[in-house]
């Protein structure tokens, strides 16, 4: 059985039939419950004016995903973006995220909860801590509850917006639900992040890396020890709903990301080809 609660629309896609959510069963604490077996990959595309954000970016890490599972994809581009385009109608939303789950034989396409910070969040920095967990298959979406379950528990103990993975050497290698960047002391122009084979690539973060080359910035695939952190004077995440994020706190560390030069002109940088690809 899979079971979610991060609908936020009235109107579903089940295994290509629109459908209400008051139709479909739900569990004691209201998620939606949906009869599929095995495991289930998943994928969240951003919307802004009605237009998929890097749409074809977040497919092709979508067949990836089931390339690596070794399971067939049910649904192809060109039915996704129908589907994309129903459920923004029928629900009248332009500005929203469109999650699809299937587990090769079934899925469910719908409106999942979001969270677009407001521009504090990007001029203070947001609070974050770290936990020793590593996710299994890296490189592929594929929704797992105990994970999830954890990581919620942890950030709603810490009062965090993040959680920073750090794995049993002890290098920090991304966030729960984003990539993770760092500017190291005595470095402007430079930043680091962990190497594709340790993360689960982001689809922001490839922009990222290219709006570096634009602005040579020189980039660093080496990921940072838990212990180096006060070596580090900025740093910042990139993830679907959130652009480039910079971070205040890591645990008890403070640092000035908001301000730090580097961070600044990789922020305006990716506003700025946001607003260019989305206007109109």
């Amino acid at each position: 059985m899979l079971s979610f609660n991060d609908n936020n629309a009235h109107y579903l896609i089940v295994n290509s039939e629109l459908t209400g959510s008051d139709t479909l069963k739900k569990n004691e604490s209201g998620a939606i419950v949906l009869p599929f077996d095995g495991p289930v990959i998943y994928e969240v595309i951003r919307f802004i004016n009605g237009k998929g954000l890097f749409l074809e970016d977040h497919f092709r890490r979508l067949e990836n995903s089931f390339q690596i599972e070794g399971i067939e994809n049910p649904v192809d581009l060109a039915a996704f973006k129908e589907y994309a385009s129903v459920l923004l109608s029928v629900n009248e939303e332009r500005d929203c995220n469109v999650k699809i789950m299937s587990t090769g034989k079934d899925f469910v396409v719908y409106l999942s909860k979001k969270f677009y910070p407001g521009p504090a969040y990007y001029e203070k920095g947001i609070r974050t801590a770290c936990i020793q967990i590593e996710r299994p298959s890296p490189n592929a979406k594929i929704r797992r509850s105990d994970y999830i379950e954890r990581i919620e528990t942890f950030k709603q103990a810490n009062e965090i917006f993040e959680a920073l993975l750090m794995n049993a050497e002890g290098y920090l290698t991304e966030g729960s639900k984003s990539n993770l960047f760092f500017v190291r002391r005595g470095e402007p122009g430079t930043v680091y992040t962990a190497p594709r084979e340790m993360v689960l690539e982001g689809i922001m973060r490839q922009y990222v890396l290219d709006l570096c080359a634009q602005e040579n910035i020189s980039v660093k695939f080496e990921p940072i020890r838990y212990s180096a952190l006060e070596e580090v004077e900025a740093l910042f995440i990139t993830g679907t709903s959130i652009n480039v994020l910079p971070i205040a706190k890591v645990d008890e560390i403070q640092y000035n990301s908001p301000e730090n030069s580097t961070v600044l002109r990789i922020m305006h940088a990716f506003q700025n080809y946001i607003d260019t690809i989305t206007k109109g």
